[in-house]
C-alpha cells in the first residue's frame, strides 16, 4: 500500500472505449517506482481500490477529475497515499503532510483525517498493530 508517497510523474487521458465507462484517467508514477491508474467512470464500482504487487487501482467519480488534475498542476510536490486498513479503504492525491509532529496531545488526530489514518498505517506496518492484537 503507498503510503504518503511522492509522484514523480503523471499522464492524463480525456476519451471513450468500448471497454471501459472511465472516460477520462490519470497515471501516476511514484517516487518508489510504484504506479497508479486512477479512473474516473461516472458512477465508480463497488470494488473502488485495487492492490497488485506495487500497482495500485483507483475509481473515483468522473466530478472528482479536475479537481485531482488541478492539484497535479497546480502543486509541488504531491503525494499519493492508498490504504486499506481492516477494510475501511481510502485513496487520496494530496499535498505535504506533517507527521513528525505526532498525535496531538488530548484527543488527537480527528479518527477520520488522512492523517491519523497515515499514522495507524504506519504502525500497523511496523508491526505495532499486531503486537496489540495479540496481547488481548
Amino acid at each position: 500500500m503507498p503510503i504518503f508517497e511522492k509522484i514523480t510523474r503523471y499522464s492524463a487521458r480525456v476519451g471513450r472505449s468500448d471497454l471501459t465507462d472511465a472516460g477520462r484517467s490519470l497515471g501516476l508514477t511514484l517516487e518508489t517506482g510504484g504506479t497508479v491508474f486512477i479512473g474516473f467512470p461516472p458512477v465508480p464500482p463497488a470494488d473502488w481500490l485495487q492492490f497488485s504487487g506495487s500497482s495500485t487501482t483507483v475509481f473515483l467519480p468522473a466530478e472528482e477529475y479536475a479537481e485531482v488534475y488541478h492539484l497535479l498542476q497546480t502543486e509541488a510536490p504531491v503525494f499519493f497515499t492508498a490504504l486499506n486498513l481492516f477494510g475501511m479503504r481510502a485513496a487520496f492525491v494530496h499535498t505535504e503532510l506533517d507527521l513528525s509532529r505526532g498525535e496531538p496531545t488530548g484527543e488527537g488526530y480527528d479518527d477520520t483525517s488522512l492523517e491519523a489514518l497515515i499514522v495507524r498505517a504506519t504502525k500497523e506496518a511496523d508491526g505495532q498493530g499486531e503486537q496489540a492484537a495479540s496481547t488481548q
